[in-house]
């Protein structure tokens, strides 16, 4: 049996193992797919809500193929590439990987050090604790298998000496290994957006860190921007755009932005065409831009904010807007705009799946509590 057959049979296994689980039944599904329904509404939102939970299934499954690349030693033979990919994935110097949790994401790292590229893995504590040492044995399984002698090491975000760390292994000719892309733990916290830049990502902006253009710039590395995905007939492609060189004509700042803004443009094409294949759908919501909703802007913008409440002779639930989620506590409201939660009574709840059958919402719940449904776009 050839490695891709043995490949593509162990993956059929892992496809049967998952359509087995009832996934609605496992705990939290609910919520991870709810936010995950919203990032995407937010960012892509031409895709039909009708689409999201096979889109969600989807990602989950591929979680599982990732996971399964990492144990099969063997993957990193059966990618196909694409664009400068074969060129770029050589020892040749310090260089800037730039990457995305787009399809198999780990193996770049694979691919990299069996080339022989002496790796630098950045990551956040939160990842290196739980993907470390599958990582390090990854790693140390390639070196048995391929009689490697180049270096890998794991550079955690949050370490205080993490940039004079990152210049000294380029400076070192090491090559670094980042996620654009970010996790949750490297999201800003409240207070801290000056220190990201906001780029474009879809139909949103998000905060992203500017170590990458800094690193680049200040160290004179080419980055290489990087992409996975696995196409239908679960071949992984390895593809790379176009390489930036850091120019000493252009100031730090803005050869930070304009690259930042460069990278998410290069990835935006991909998640367009593999949005079951993001996992940074489970996290992106933690660097969104605050945006104030369209029709709550207007409002302000009359200076209406003493103005009474707009008659609704059948109002409905808004569902573009807002999800019913029903958790162990109680029933909540989720705003899929502003990420924000409403704890509700079981007979709110009730009464907003059945709107159709009250006469008059207000003389139900009273004129108090429709102001507010309405004022907060519950009811439109």
């Amino acid at each position: 049996m050839t490695p891709l057959h043995r490949y593509k049979q162990e993956l059929d296994l892992c496809r049967q193992t998952f359509a087995a689980i009832d996934l609605r039944k496992e705990q939290g599904y609910l919520v991870k797919f709810t936010t995950f329904s919203a990032n995407l509404q937010n960012l892509l939102p031409t895709i039909p809500r009708s689409k999201h939970e096979s889109l969600f299934r989807e990602l989950l499954l591929q979680q599982v193929f990732t996971s399964f690349d990492q144990v099969f030693l063997d993957a990193g033979e059966l990618v196909k590439f694409k664009g400068c990919a074969d060129e770029m994935l050589r020892p040749n110097g310090a260089r800037i990987y730039c990457t995305y949790h787009l399809g198999s994401y780990r193996l770049l790292t694979s691919l990299l050090f069996r080339r022989g590229v002496d790796c630098v893995l950045l990551v956040g504590s939160n990842m290196n604790r739980q993907q470390g040492d599958g990582l390090h044995e990854h790693i140390e399984g390639l070196r048995r298998q391929y009689g490697l002698t180049n270096s890998f090491r794991i550079v955690e975000t949050g370490q205080p000496s993490a940039v004079m760390t990152l210049l000294r292994e380029l400076k070192a000719g090491r090559s670094l290994i980042v996620y654009v892309d970010g996790s949750p733990e490297t999201a800003p916290k409240p207070g801290e957006e000056a220190q990201f830049l906001p780029v474009q990502l879809g139909d949103r902006e998000v905060f992203t860190r500017k170590g990458v253009g800094y690193l680049s710039h200040l160290s004179g590395a080419t980055i290489v921007p990087v992409v996975s995905y696995r196409k239908p007939n679960l071949t992984n492609v390895v593809e790379c755009m176009e390489p930036i060189v850091p120019s000493t004509h252009t100031d730090r700042e803005t050869f930070c932005a304009e690259t930042m803004q460069r990278l998410y443009d290069g990835f935006s094409p991909y998640l367009n065409r593999y949005p079951g294949q993001w996992e940074g759908w489970n996290f992106v919501h933690d660097f969104l831009k605050p945006e104030v909703p369209p029709r709550v802007m207007q409002r302000l913008r009359r200076g209406s904010d003493n103005a009474p409440v707009r008659v609704l002779n059948r109002p409905v639930f808004n569902e573009d807007r807002y999800s019913l989620c029903d958790l162990e506590d109680a029933p909540v409201l989720f705003d899929r705009h502003c990420y924000e939660t409403y704890e509700i009574s079981p007979d709110l709840r009730d009464l907003l799946l059945n709107l159709g059958e009250v006469d008059s919402v207000e003389d139900t719940v009273g004129p108090e509590l429709f102001g507010e449904l309405v004022a907060k776009e519950i009811l439109c």
